[in-house]
């Protein structure tokens, strides 16, 4: 499996139990609403994420830029769903889909910045 592959995979694994951390404390503290939002916004934001990524993956293999402005439409279209869904059903939390819609981003900004920073202070440590 190449490293783009397991980037993806590594990225995706960690946006949804980062999302599954936040929609079980939403369970614990008795809000189910925002337990929903959570989950429905980070599906959707994986989603979107795997889109982004084939997109990618056939954007260097040829170069038809009609195509690109279409995609970025359908991206946005497929993100206004869960607000959709979320501003007509009561029982889900619009502010908690928003977070969820966070959820990918989230996972690389943990990834690259956080993630990476402890493993080499920790490899520093075992080489002194």
């Amino acid at each position: 499996m190449s490293d783009y592959a397991t980037l993806k995979k590594a990225l995706i694994k960690k946006a949804l139990l980062l999302s599954l951390a936040a929609a079980c404390i939403f369970l614990a503290l008795n809000l189910k609403s925002a337990a929903k939002g959570i989950a429905l916004g980070s599906i959707f934001s994986v989603v979107e994420f795997k889109l982004m990524a084939l997109r990618l993956e056939r954007r260097f293999t040829r170069q038809k830029r009609a195509r690109d402005y279409f995609g970025l439409v359908g991206r946005f279209f497929l993100l206004s769903i869960p607000l959709v869904i979320a501003i007509k059903l009561p029982s889900i939390n619009l502010a908690a889909t928003v977070g969820g819609i966070f959820a990918v981003k989230a996972a690389i900004y943990y990834h690259f910045l956080i993630s990476n920073r402890f493993l080499s202070a920790k490899t520093e440590e075992k080489a002194i």
